[in-house]
């Protein structure tokens, strides 16, 4: 292809709607659009005209992640919110939790991690765990051993894990699959350093499956209070946010000096 039309192509092309950010919702009812539109060409003009036209619908989806204007604002306001969650990828993380999994309180509390509060009636890190933790953190930041770690807790062979970033969000390859994701750096090296310390205090955790230790993990960087990135304040808000196909409420714990984002869970109403 040559670099004219290649630069063609480029100024056709709506990033924010395709690749990573593609509206499956939207291409999916772009896709019947075609699909319909086309099958009135061939009845009105001929089977070829149609074949064409359909071609040409799906290449304009193809680059610009929809055929009619305004589709993404459309789905948003018109499609079922239980829908879009179905599709949506900021919730292709979670899946079923298992009757037989270990809900993360117990675990923590059975591995020394969280203790009542001194002063309030809530659960706080324990002091034994929390040096551990920093700890863990600090030497995985200084050496760079994210990799390593994970192809150990995994079990998986390093050589065929890579790691990719998204905008903020660490996403972990194995073997051409993608095998987890995180919301930043800073939210993998505090799972890769709490993951070290509860396999030595809790007897059960390989038994556990990785969706539990998963969320196991992921509760705990809630208790975070310094960033294991910048070293700063950890704070927490609500806030609205817009994915691909729809806007969301959620609470956010993020890092006050970096910005890092340490977890995010939709905010139940």
């Amino acid at each position: 292809m040559s670099t004219q039309s290649t630069g063609l192509l480029d100024r056709f092309r709506q990033p924010e709607y395709t690749g990573e950010n593609r509206c499956t919702p939207c291409t999916i009812v772009n896709v019947v659009i075609a699909a319909v539109g086309s099958a009135m060409v061939s009845y009105v003009l001929t089977p070829v005209g149609g074949a064409v036209a359909f071609a040409l619908s799906l290449a304009a989806i193809y680059l610009r992640g929809y055929l009619v204007p305004g589709t993404p604002t459309l789905t948003k306001r018109y499609f079922p919110d239980w829908v879009l969650a179905k599709f949506d990828k900021l919730e292709d993380e979670q899946v079923e939790v298992g009757e037989e999994e270990r809900e993360p309180e117990a675990v923590l509390a059975d591995a020394g991690a969280v203790e009542p509060c001194e002063q309030m009636d809530d659960l706080c890190l324990s002091e034994s765990f929390r040096t551990e933790w920093r700890d863990n953190m600090d030497s995985i930041k200084e050496d760079g051993s994210e990799k390593s770690l994970l192809s150990s807790v995994l079990d998986v062979d390093e050589d065929k894990l890579t790691f990719e970033e998204h905008d903020e969000a660490m996403v972990a390859q194995y073997d051409n699959g993608r095998l987890g994701q995180w919301e930043s750096r800073a939210a993998l090296v505090a799972d890769l350093a709490a993951a070290t310390v509860l396999e030595d205090r809790y007897a059960d955790w390989d038994d556990l499956t990785v969706t539990n230790q998963s969320r196991v993990l992921s509760g705990l960087r809630i208790f975070l209070e310094t960033c294991p990135e910048c070293g700063g304040a950890v704070q927490m808000e609500q806030e609205t946010v817009e994915s691909c196909c729809r806007t969301m409420d959620v609470v956010a714990v993020s890092c006050s000096e970096c910005d890092s984002r340490i977890l995010e869970v939709e905010h139940d109403q």
